[in-house]
């Protein structure tokens, strides 16, 4: 028998980060499974013979069946899962009057249910090889309550983290990365008076980058063997301020 390399699973290949938490993990030496379509690993294929495995598979993370089926196949095909990133993307935004019922179920359901479905599954065979680290993404909106119902996700997940951590000790440990409002292209198309705007109470005067969120995944997956049911946060200081 060859060395098996650990695995972890990561939930929504477009999620919150997802390309970049993927090519983290793989650049680290896991085997990644990926839910996602195939056709992704043309862009992920491993550049050293001594990483693992990279697959892919589309499946629903809000149907516990799917979940329960699709991790069996990975547990089947790579012998375990060490590592769960829920990153669901799950963001909308709307006022209070406005949020329809489609917005607040797409909460519920790519958030909350995806995230304590992918947990529980994995969370089987985490305590059954007695080890494992989920790692939940969510926001800073989930203590500073911006954006209603995108807030009320994060902060129902990192609750989540917590109960979880609880529970599933000393074997499984379990935390959260909450960026702030992360640097993406539709910034700079409203000008630099937008971006100096979202950064004027940023300590290190920038925003978060999908490579930050995957630096922190990144150390959790492979350290912080000493860390359960808290939160990393990657704010540059903002709350400092």
């Amino acid at each position: 028998m060859g060395e098996r390399f650990s695995v972890a699973v990561v939930t929504d290949w477009q999620g919150t980060a997802g390309p970049a938490i993927c090519n983290a993990l793989i650049q680290a030496g896991f085997s990644v499974f990926i839910n996602g379509p195939q056709d992704i690993l043309f862009n992920l294929a491993p550049s050293s013979n001594a990483m693992g495995k990279v697959l892919a598979q589309p499946f629903d993370a809000a149907s516990e069946k799917e979940v329960q089926e699709t991790f069996m196949n990975c547990v089947n095909l790579l012998g375990a899962i060490d590592v769960l990133v829920n990153n669901n993307y799950f963001w909308n935004d709307a006022a209070l009057k406005d949020i329809s019922e489609n917005m607040w179920d797409e909460v519920i359901n790519r958030g909350i249910k995806s995230a304590f479905y992918c947990s529980r599954a994995a969370s089987r065979f985490m305590k059954a090889q007695g080890f494992g680290k989920i790692i939940n993404v969510i926001s800073t909106s989930a203590y500073n309550g911006i954006y209603t119902q995108f807030a009320a996700g994060c902060a129902a997940i990192h609750s989540l983290t917590k109960s979880l951590a609880r529970e599933l000790a000393p074997e499984v440990r379990v935390n959260s990365v909450a960026p702030g409002l992360i640097d993406e292209p539709w910034i700079d198309e409203s000008g630099k008076d937008f971006r100096a705007m979202l950064t004027k109470d940023i300590l290190l005067n920038r925003l978060c980058t999908n490579d930050d969120i995957a630096e922190a995944v990144n150390y959790l997956a492979c350290g912080a063997d000493f860390m359960t049911g808290q939160m990393l946060v990657l704010d540059g200081g903002e709350a400092l301020h």
